[in-house]
């Protein structure tokens, strides 16, 4: 059967559902597909609605068939968007193994503890990959760091330094 006969069966038992679809949806691309869907229901040939919206037939269909299938929660589903991994396995494992057994000290950085703009410059530094601090955050959390992990934010102590102060405290009475 026809997409826009069966699209125009379903018109009379879902305008009211439609209505309220579309004042609850604020958002252009769902909107988009509300109207398209109603255009169809109110005798709008394909090419019309095509033109209409500005979308290609292909994207259209689509969206008819995904409101056939799964009803307004399938036209109105944010389609996910793939992108290509710029940091592979193993560069991950790299960047995991540099937060752990590093510090940004060693890589020009002035600074002893690791933010996500650290790891990003590190990122930069060894493979010209700008990598976003959300991105950052999630793998992060795939690794199990915390992001309140406590770490320290000075440099490693000198032993004769700590040694001296720690004989200051004691003469001074201020040490147990």
């Amino acid at each position: 059967m026809i997409r826009r006969i069966r699209l125009q069966r379903l018109a009379p038992q879902d305008r009211e559902a439609w209505q309220k679809q579309y004042y609850g949806h604020q958002k252009h691309w769902q909107r988009r597909r509300l109207l398209a869907l109603k255009a169809i229901w109110d005798g709008q040939n394909l090419a019309e609605v095509c033109r209409q919206q500005k979308v290609r037939r292909q994207t259209l269909t689509h969206w008819l068939d995904g409101y056939l299938h799964g009803g307004f929660d399938a036209l109105l589903a944010r389609e996910s968007v793939h992108r290509k991994q710029l940091l592979s396995g193993q560069r991950q494992r790299i960047l995991r193994y540099i937060v752990l057994h590093k510090t940004p000290a060693d890589y020009g950085i002035d600074s002893y503890q690791w933010t996500a703009g650290h790891v990003s410059a590190v990122a930069w530094q060894k493979w010209h990959i700008k990598v976003s601090c959300p991105r950052l955050y999630q793998l992060f959390d795939q690794w199990g760091l915390s992001l309140q992990k406590a770490h320290r934010d000075y440099g490693p102590t000198n032993a004769q330094e700590q040694a001296q102060f720690i004989a200051d405290l004691k003469k001074n009475g201020a040490a147990p």
